[in-house]
């Protein structure tokens, strides 16, 4: 009987460390950062292309960044690779994000000990890796926080 109670007592002990861990883990990027950043870039339009800047899709990817989610995937060891194509695809485009985001996010962490916000992902994805610290990057955070309002 008392090493059924010290079972019990072990495994409720596991559930709370684990429920801290998760609490205090990195949520990354949030849904509603994502749909604001959708409607800044491109309104919604899948299919959007910006002749100047060269940036396709429902996220405004450039071919640079393109390049660099595909140096970033081979080296989490994902498979496959990310093509212009796949960046018409909101879907794609989305797991691009993502992934981009938490590589930076990540690397913004280990830099300051902070945890990324809203705020530092969405000058990330306007100003690249270094976005956060860039003042140029301040009024897209501006008009991507309106949208999320």
């Amino acid at each position: 009987m008392k090493r059924i109670w010290l079972i019990g007592l072990l495994a409720l002990a596991v559930l709370l460390v684990l429920a801290v861990v998760m609490a205090l883990a990195p949520a990354g990027p949030s849904d509603a950062l994502w749909h604001a950043i959708v409607r800044v870039e491109s309104g919604g339009n899948p299919r959007a292309f910006n002749r100047r800047r060269a940036a396709w899709g429902i996220a405004q990817i450039r071919g640079v960044c393109l390049a660099d989610i595909n140096r970033i995937a081979r080296q989490v060891g994902l498979e496959g690779r990310y093509t212009v194509a796949d960046l018409a695809d909101p879907a794609k485009a989305r797991r691009i994000w993502g992934l981009y985001l938490d590589y930076y996010g990540d690397l913004y962490t280990r830099q300051t000990g902070r945890t990324p916000t809203d705020e530092v992902y969405a000058r990330i994805w306007n100003g690249g890796p270094n976005g956060w610290r860039k003042a140029s990057t301040r009024a897209y955070w501006d008009r991507v926080r309106s949208e999320m309002d």
